[in-house]
């Protein structure tokens, strides 16, 4: 009982540090740099990068004309900004730039002239529905784990961002620096999901592919997969059409509109928050080995080069959004050799009077066969089930449509179309794809009812061991992301909280010995701040240097909330 007592007697939790500067409410929080830096953005637009271990800002100047919906980091030396007026601006920030950068805060005043970093990239998008941007960095195409190999090192060079497209139930994702509509995640049919408004795009790593999740307005969420690789590979410059993703999970776990989520770092799982109570998790479903996407195919392409059917009307860069999404090439069935076709006697054609055939057949004449007998229009071809390397395809009339669908048409077809018109359905290597009317609504794998409506901001630790949500009712509450209980709760702001992130978690003895390789970029840049070589520290640049360190190892919790404040919290 004098345990329970004493436990009970203990005084809330305070806060580490407040940061005040910012004249208007705090809409995006998150800390960089390896907990070096802290960004926050506003509701008026103006963006603010603070030091962890002084609390001082090290630069500020206004992004955007509008409120701040997102912010993250292009590592090592970027800063993306996503802005309600309909742009996302991609600035150029480096340490040695901050000297020349403003350090006025915006609630001291603004003054005549405040200097902005380097603009690289600016991105006309849809804002109107609220839903920030999501980033990754993009795979190589040539990158695989199959072998077990760990990917290229080269994978902050190029990235992925998603935004919503100007129809605000789809998706569209841009890949930069080259300012490209890569894929477009399509509307889902037959359901009524409402505008997106959370997005997370993120790498399966088991199997080395990009996944975007998305929160609709109507309680919806979904799991689109991205084609893998460059769509664009082998395509002329102009009129690129982008790949379309699939869905490979959809659910509704929430009644009212889906306000954030966050995944697992493995992508295991990922967790939704909703203007209702609850807080649902979900499965994401384990992808097959030889899954993929097929892509649209270039405009100026009459004919698929696989023999499958082409829509009449392929859509392009400039128009997006009159992609289709009803049957698409992936569930078309595709013969494994179209040419080779073999008698029913089960002898086999050789490639060369089977190209020979095809050729008599694009002239209209009959196919000779091996018995000199042409087949009759009732016969059943059967094709063979070994993979062949295929031959270059036919010239095709481009005034008639190509299809490689079995179709009964009054009118007799002529060419190779004539061969499959009368056929039964073809053997596939990879089975069809299902269609996306075909994925059913599933239930979350868990769900926890928290009693407090309105919770927003989920975030997930980099260990996915805790999440983090902000709520209406002015609490940043903590939960375990196994078991979905509340095991925290922070109170300190006196209005509702509408940002929180966490710090990463970094190890003790990689944080002292400046981070390994894979992080040397960011921290040599840091080392010509604090000393020039650590053989030449002084004793103050080492207490320095050791404060820094201490402030870097800290599980912290930071938290922005509509009075303008920002709140960071240490934790377990």
């Amino acid at each position: 009982m004098t345990t329970t007592s004493s436990a009970t007697t203990l005084p809330p939790a305070q806060p580490s540090y407040i940061f005040r500067g910012h004249a208007a409410a705090i809409h995006s929080v998150q800390l960089v740099r390896q907990n070096r830096r802290l960004l926050t953005g506003d509701a008026d637009g103006w963006v603010v990068l603070w030091s962890l271990e002084s609390k001082r800002p090290v630069a500020v100047w206004q992004a955007h004309d509008s409120a701040i919906l997102g912010t993250d980091e292009w590592p090592s030396d970027k800063i993306i900004t996503h802005g309600r007026d309909f742009t996302l601006r991609i600035w150029q920030l480096r340490v040695a730039d901050e000297d020349s950068l403003s350090h006025v805060l915006p609630a001291d005043g603004v003054g005549t002239h405040t200097p902005k970093p380097w603009l690289l990239h600016t991105l006309p998008v849809n804002t109107l529905n609220f839903c920030a941007f999501s980033m990754c960095p993009a795979i190589p195409a040539s990158t695989s784990t199959s072998n077990g190999r760990k990917p290229s090192t080269g994978l902050h060079d190029s990235i992925l961002v998603a935004v919503p497209s100007r129809d605000d139930k789809k998706i569209d994702v841009y890949r930069f620096p080259e300012e490209r509509l890569e894929y477009v995640v399509p509307q889902i049919p037959q359901t009524d999901t409402g505008m997106a408004m959370a997005l997370k795009l993120m790498h399966h790593r088991p199997l080395n592919k990009t996944i975007l999740i998305a929160g609709y307005e109507g309680g919806f969420t979904a799991v689109h997969l991205l084609p893998h690789g460059n769509p664009h590979e082998g395509q002329a410059t102009s009129r690129q059409v982008p790949g379309l993703a699939q869905i490979i999970y959809f659910g509704q776990p929430h009644t009212q509109p889906i306000l954030s989520l966050d995944a697992l770092p493995d992508a295991d799982r990922y967790f939704t928050s909703s203007a209702d109570a609850l807080i649902a998790a979900h499965r994401i479903p384990e992808l097959p080995l030889n899954i993929d996407v097929v892509r649209t195919e270039h405009p100026s392409a009459k004919r698929s080069t696989s023999g499958l059917h082409v829509s009449a009307e392929v859509p392009t860069r400039d128009d997006p959004e009159h992609i289709s999404t009803g049957v698409s090439q992936s569930q078309a069935p595709v013969p494994e050799t179209l040419p080779s076709a073999v008698p029913a006697d089960g002898s086999k054609t050789d490639r060369s009077s089977t190209e020979r055939a095809v050729g008599a057949l694009d002239e209209g004449e009959a196919p000779a066969t091996a018995d000199s007998s042409g087949p009759s229009e009732s016969s059943t071809l059967e094709f063979s089930k070994r993979t062949v390397t295929p031959f270059p395809q036919p010239t095709v009339n481009q005034n008639k449509p190509v299809s490689g669908l079995p179709q009964a048409t009054s009118t007799k077809a002529s060419g190779i179309a004539s061969l499959l018109a009368d056929s039964p359905s073809q053997p596939t290597a990879n089975p069809p794809q299902p269609s996306i009317s075909a994925v059913t609504k599933q239930a979350p794998h868990k769900t926890n009812d928290t009693k407090h409506a309105g919770q927003q901001s989920l975030r997930v630790r980099s260990d996915g061991r805790l999440l983090v949500t902000g709520g209406w009712d002015s609490r940043i509450r903590i939960y375990s992301t196994k078991t979905l209980k509340e095991v925290a709760v922070l109170k300190w702001h006196k209005e509702g909280v509408y940002a929180t992130a966490f710090g990463e978690i970094l190890d003790t003895t990689e944080s002292s010995q400046e981070v390994g390789s894979a992080r040397g970029e960011v921290i040599s840049s840091e080392k010509t701040v604090v000393s020039k070589a650590p053989g030449s520290m002084t004793g103050l640049s080492r207490l320095q240097r050791q404060r820094e360190t201490r402030m870097q190892t800290k599980h912290w919790v930071v938290a922005g909330a509509k009075d303008g404040k920002v709140s960071l919290w240490e934790v377990f």
